[in-house]
This record gives C-alpha cells, sequence and structure tokens, in this order.
C-alpha cells in the first residue's frame, strides 16, 4: 500500500532535482499546449485520443500495473507538479495515486474525477464497483468530461478537441455494435461472470450478464477458507463454464485458479482497466473482453 512518508522522501529528491533546472529552457516553446497526467493507463489513451498533438499525456500507474499497490517515484511527483490537468477516476479506486497528485498539483491546475463528474451528470452508481468505463454507454460520458477539461483548460483548441470528440464518438458505436454483436448468441443460462473481484458490474449490466460471484470485493482482501467454499460451491450451482482473472492481479488469481482446478472449468482472462502490450488501449480492452467471453462461455 502507499506510505504518507514516502511522499516526503520524494518531494525531497525532487527539489534536488529541480535546483538544477532552467525554467527559461527555450526547449518548452515546442512543447504541446497542454501537460496532463491521468492515474490509470486507460484514461491516458482516452485523453490522447481526444488531446491530440496539442496535449502531451502520460498516466503515473505503469502498464499492466495495479492501483491498489502503487509506489510513487520522484518522476511521477515532478510529472505531477508540471501538469495544467490531471484525471482520476475517484470513488476509491486509486487513494494512494491522489495521495501524490493532491497537494503537488499546481494551485491553478484542475483535478477531474471522472466517476464522481459521470454520477452527477447521471450515470448509475454500484457501491463496490468503481470501473465505469467497462460500459460503452459510460466511457461516452467519460469522454466529454475530457473534452470539456481540455476545452476549458486550452480555448483555442477547442474546435481540435471538438472534431477528435466527433470521430472518437464514432469509434464508440462501432465498437458498441461489435460488442453487442459478439455476445448476442450466448444463451442466457451462459451470462454468468465469475471473477477475482468486485469490477464487471457495469460490464455485466451493458452486455446483459450477471455477476455470479467474485474471490473478493477488492483486490487486498484475503478470502477466508469460507469465502474460497462458497466460491466453489455457486461456480457448481451457476454452471458455468469459465472463470475470468485480471492481468495484474496476481495473488486473487491463484485463489481462483484453484477453485477452477477444483470444479474442472476454464480460466479465462477479462481486463478490466490495466493496459498491457495485448490490450494497449480501451478499444482493444473491450474487444478482446467481447471475444474472450464469447470464446469461454459459448456453446
Amino acid at each position: 500500500m502507499f506510505r504518507p512518508a514516502a511522499v516526503a522522501a520524494l518531494l525531497a529528491a525532487l527539489a534536488l532535482t529541480a535546483c538544477g533546472a532552467n525554467a527559461d529552457d527555450p526547449g518548452n516553446e515546442s512543447e504541446p499546449q497542454v501537460k496532463v497526467i491521468t492515474t490509470l493507463v486507460v484514461f491516458e489513451d482516452i485523453v490522447r485520443q481526444i488531446g491530440g498533438e496539442r496535449v502531451e499525456v502520460s498516466a503515473l500507474l505503469p502498464f499492466g500495473a495495479d492501483p491498489h499497490t502503487y509506489e510513487p517515484t520522484p518522476q511521477d511527483v515532478r510529472r505531477v507538479t508540471e501538469a495544467h490537468l490531471a484525471f482520476a477516476n475517484g470513488f476509491d479506486l486509486e487513494p494512494g495515486i491522489l495521495n501524490v497528485i493532491e497537494p503537488n498539483l499546481p494551485n491553478a491546475a484542475s483535478l477531474i474525477e471522472l466517476a464522481q463528474e459521470a454520477a452527477d451528470a447521471g450515470a448509475t452508481m454500484r457501491e463496490t464497483d468503481p470501473h465505469l468505463w467497462l460500459s460503452v454507454d459510460n466511457a461516452r460520458e467519460y469522454v466529454r468530461i475530457i473534452r470539456d477539461a481540455l476545452t476549458e483548460t486550452d480555448p483555442e483548441g477547442a474546435a481540435k478537441y471538438e472534431q477528435n470528440y466527433q470521430d472518437y464518438l464514432t469509434r464508440l458505436d462501432e465498437l458498441d455494435e461489435y460488442v453487442q454483436d459478439k455476445l448476442s448468441a450466448l444463451p442466457p443460462e451462459r451470462r454468468k461472470l465469475v471473477t477475482t473481484h468486485d469490477a464487471f458490474g457495469y460490464l455485466a449490466d451493458y452486455i446483459g450478464f450477471e455477476v455470479a460471484a467474485v474471490v473478493s470485493v477488492s483486490p487486498g482482501q484475503e478470502p477466508s477458507a469460507a469465502d474460497i467454499a462458497d466460491l466453489v460451491q455457486t461456480i457448481e450451482e451457476a454452471g458455468v463454464a469459465a472463470v475470468f482473472e485480471e492481468p495484474q492481479l496476481g495473488a486473487t488469481a491463484s485463489v481462483l485458479k484453484q477453485a477452477a482446478d477444483d470444479t474442472d472449468v476454464e480460466v479465462c482472462t477479462l481486463y478490466s482497466g490495466a493496459l498491457d502490450d495485448q490490450v494497449p488501449t480501451y478499444i482493444d480492452l473491450m474487444r478482446f473482453n467481447a471475444d474472450e467471453l464469447a470464446r469461454c462461455l459459448g456453446v
């Protein structure tokens, strides 16, 4: 877990580094108009789609990493101090990263918590699952929020942001059609999810599935022997053909794999937000999930 004491050490290292920096560096003139940081790589991807060349964006969480075990580096703190705009999800998804962003973001910069903004705009919220973007409907709302924040920060780029926004909406419409078509043939008895943690409720609602069981509500929680026994029982009673691990959650996945061995079902993969080389964008993530669900749960 993130330790507040780490921030002090990081800030000290950053201060020493900053002493040698030249604030009048002429290279600054060629930099993009807006420097953006995000918590998750999936948000970095979406910001890049809307911001284009006017935006320099990077995620604090590396490819394939788990936000629950994030440890900041001096470079992370430096990026925060230089940002004009920051995007997080909020709703307790990435508290350790926000503990770095909130005290170090410049006063003139804005921190946008996408899930809260989406909720304020009418998105339905689930009590223990903050992964709203796994519904394409909610992703459209995230994209709108990102466009608006970039436009407010950089009004001169408004026309470009709007064009990129409209282009990306078209791609999301195509994604929506792909996902729904891919899963349309699955019968109701096959539309049940057993996963590592409570991250796929929005995905289930969006594609007409049911979350039958999870190993734990949050990745940091250790399931008890009774929890594991209940998981095995649920897998057997639900009659699922496969269970689904997440690439970044190795410890929890071992419990799921043991339950799968005990019930003789396949272990497949779903992505919630940790992009990697196989799934480098949000659209790739959603397409992969649809393909994997169809492959593993199809008759």
